[in-house]
């Protein structure tokens, strides 16, 4: 989910790292809320889905948790150190009849979720859409997004994220920045390069919509390969749902918090798109186009490139949204399959499923900058 650990991407790979001399003192930095703005959120306590993952904990948070919580489990991976989550895909060992035990010292991913913040060049916040506590009106919204209103319900979680800000000793992008036109100096030596308003210039206006040269879509990974590595989805359910790849299918799996899942059935995904009745199309184009806004996407995009050898950036990234929207309509049919719903032309509603089961699992592609 979102605060798991993210494998390193192939700029990672691309050589050792040269150390990075930090100036003495740096620009406070804004955030950029334009993919915030118009969104309405309120939390849903039966959920849960949040908590199924592992939370990143600042070293001030830890001393807190520590102190009051001797028995706390955690994870590393390099500097960082994560909540652990309880074994074979469980919940956060904090979630206790669909509460959080640590909430007065919960770490900032938990305080900001669902927002998330994708440091590049800039501070870029947007919106989880797999939260179902998200209303997704904004997508179909004919408003650019600067002029829409404020967001709604999100108070607390904006706060937290301009006190980080605020708190922050070093650039949050000034490393990422440096590993940003490292990618960029090698796409442009192969003549490949576009800036990322261009990109959005060629495909905002009318986004790639998926067709039967993109079906079928990849399959989500194996049970046996962890339920952690699961993409997931809240079905109403006492446990987040999620996809696994199978032999003849997708096996739906109801997760427990403390581990292990329940099989729902397995199902067969599309062969080819399905029929979108006119609010369906409406609300997947409106997807693709928040998609193309996010610097998360372009950034990860820009790394896929790396290990291609031809075409520019709008070229991948236009493959990219296609393959993001044949998932989005897989998912969806397959979610109304699990409903006793089997469609041949979805409805706006099921298209939404479709997303509320992809966007996060999209968003923790690898990048070239940081989650942060």
């Amino acid at each position: 989910m979102y605060v798991r650990i993210v494998r390193p991407g192939a700029a990672d790979r691309e050589s050792e790292p040269r150390p990075i001399e930090m100036p003495a003192s740096l620009p406070l930095l804004p955030l950029d809320l334009d993919l915030v703005r118009g969104f309405r959120f309120a939390c849903r306590p039966d959920c849960g889905l949040c908590c199924f993952a592992e939370p990143r904990v600042a070293p001030e948070e830890l001393v807190r948790i520590t102190t009051a919580r001797p028995d706390v489990q955690l994870r590393g991976h390099g500097r960082d150190r994560f909540l652990a989550a309880r074994p074979r895909g469980g919940a956060c060992q904090f979630l206790a009849a669909d509460r959080c035990e640590l909430h007065a010292l919960r770490p900032r991913p938990c305080r900001e979720y669902p927002l998330t913040v994708h440091a590049g060049r800039r501070l870029q916040v947007s919106v989880v859409l797999s939260c179902p506590g998200v209303g997704l009106e904004p997508l179909t919204s004919d408003r650019p997004a600067r002029d829409r209103p404020d967001p709604f319900g999100l108070g607390s979680e904006l706060g937290s994220l301009e006190e980080r800000r605020k708190a922050a000793r070093r650039s949050p992008i000034f490393e990422t920045e440096h590993r940003g036109r490292r990618v960029e100096r090698f796409l442009r030596a192969a003549g490949r390069w576009q800036d990322d308003d261009e990109v959005r210039r060629a495909l905002d206006p009318r986004p790639p919509l998926p067709g039967p040269a993109d079906y079928p879509v990849a399959a989500p990974p194996p049970e046996e390969e962890g339920l952690e590595r699961l993409p997931l989805f809240f079905d109403g359910r006492a446990g987040p749902v999620a996809f696994a790849g199978a032999l003849g299918g997708w096996d739906l799996l109801e997760l427990s918090a403390t581990g292990g899942g329940r099989s729902l059935g397995r199902f067969v995904p599309p062969e080819r798109p399905p029929g979108l009745d006119g609010g369906a199309a409406r609300l997947l184009s409106g997807y693709l186009r928040y998609m193309l806004a996010r610097d998360a996407f372009l950034a990860s995009v820009h790394l896929e490139m790396l290990d291609t050898e031809s075409g520019s950036v709008t070229d991948a990234a236009r493959v990219a949204l296609r393959e993001l929207g044949a998932t989005v309509l897989a998912r969806a049919v397959v979610r109304s399959k699990l409903a006793s719903r089997d469609r041949t032309v979805l409805t706006e509603a099921e298209v939404a499923g479709g997303i509320r089961a992809t966007d996060q699992d999209w968003l923790d592609r690898p990048t070239w900058g940081d989650r942060w």
